[in-house]
């Protein structure tokens, strides 16, 4: 009789421990349908002078479920709309890393996630405004190359980048066209705001571009470790861009490249979109020298966050309302 009560016993912890592992393997993991990605605040997450993800998280995150990633030092949130977003850090390091950890997480499911990449850059005069929202069609690093100073080399030479095919996978990346088209299409009329200041503060420019109003634009982006600054280095950008076979660069910032190459590591490329709003402009004013443009403010700032949150938001809530159709099939301009 003991021995019966044992086996069934036994048994009993035997289905109990089946039915529950059965269980566990019928889970669901979270999908993400969206990932965002900011690369810093200046606060809190909520409530105070807004940097790059306020406006997201008081939209998106306040309240969502939060999960730390492979005991590094970032927070991933995830609302119940399948939303996700996270601070990803400033510079290529921190942003390939950062989005390693993210899609090497065995948590969550990453298969069909459309990656928007939102934070500030600057701009040359020439080519637009403060204010400005710009997607990204052509990510170029701006250092990945052999590279010399004008100094090195002999007078009425003006070379100073010579690409090398061996970083051609990260220094020159071919955004999805027909998604960057789509999330354009999507946004070209969202009514950005304005300030005052940074009105007055274009006029100091004479490039008829520079005076303009906030727009929603298109074009490359050129990603540099470094927060290069100057008309000489503007056209170094030039050059870099020019020796890829890329189009005119529209905007600098210091991650883009680095969380393309991450996004191709993980088969999502064709899924990532690059959203940058302009809170300066990438050289002096004539008169003005490198370092005090470097620490002017332009007033541009906080209608930059506020813009790019406007122009990014709305491909986010475009995506998760029609993710029936957008889950399988990458959206493009019809």
């Amino acid at each position: 009789m003991k021995k019966y009560v044992k086996m069934t016993i036994l048994l009993l912890v035997l289905v109990i421990s089946a039915t529950n592992l059965m269980a566990q393997g019928v889970v669901e993991k979270p999908v993400v349908k969206v990932l965002v990605l900011d690369m810093f605040e200046v606060g809190a997450n909520k409530g105070d002078f807004a940097g790059e993800f306020q406006n997201y998280y008081e939209t998106y995150f306040d309240g969502a479920e939060s999960y730390t990633l492979n005991s590094m030092p970032l927070t991933l949130y995830i609302n119940d709309d399948g939303v996700a977003g996270c601070i990803a850090g400033m510079g290529k390091a921190q942003a390939s890393s950062t989005l390693t950890a993210i899609l090497s997480d065995p948590r969550f499911d990453f298969s069909q996630t459309y990656i928007l990449v939102s934070g500030c850059s600057g701009m040359p005069p020439q080519r637009g405004t403060l204010g400005d929202v710009v997607w990204a069609n052509e990510l170029v690093d701006f250092e990945l190359g052999h590279a010399w100073t004008e100094s090195d080399i002999a007078p009425g030479t003006s070379a100073t980048f010579l690409r090398s095919e061996g970083y051609d996978r990260a220094g020159y990346i071919k955004l999805n066209a027909s998604l960057s088209q789509w999330a354009y299409e999507t946004t070209k009329d969202v009514v950005l705001v304005d300030d005052p200041k940074a009105a007055a503060y274009r006029a100091n420019y004479g490039a008829a571009e520079a005076l303009e109003t906030p727009a929603v634009r298109m074009g490359v982006s050129v990603t540099g470790d470094s927060y290069w600054h100057g008309e000489h280095s503007s056209l170094h950008a030039d050059e870099v861009c020019a020796a890829y076979g890329a189009g005119t660069y529209m905007v600098t910032q210091m991650e883009d490249s680095a969380f393309g190459v991450a996004a191709m590591n993980y088969g999502l490329l064709d899924r990532l979109l690059v959203c940058r709003d302009v809170v300066n402009f990438d050289q002096p004013y004539p008169g003005q020298t490198v370092l005090e443009s470097l620490s002017a403010s332009s007033g541009a700032f906080s209608m930059g966050m506020k813009n790019g949150f406007l122009v990014g938001s709305k491909v986010i809530d475009s995506l998760v309302a029609n993710w029936d159709s957008y889950g399988t099939t990458i959206p493009s301009v019809k």
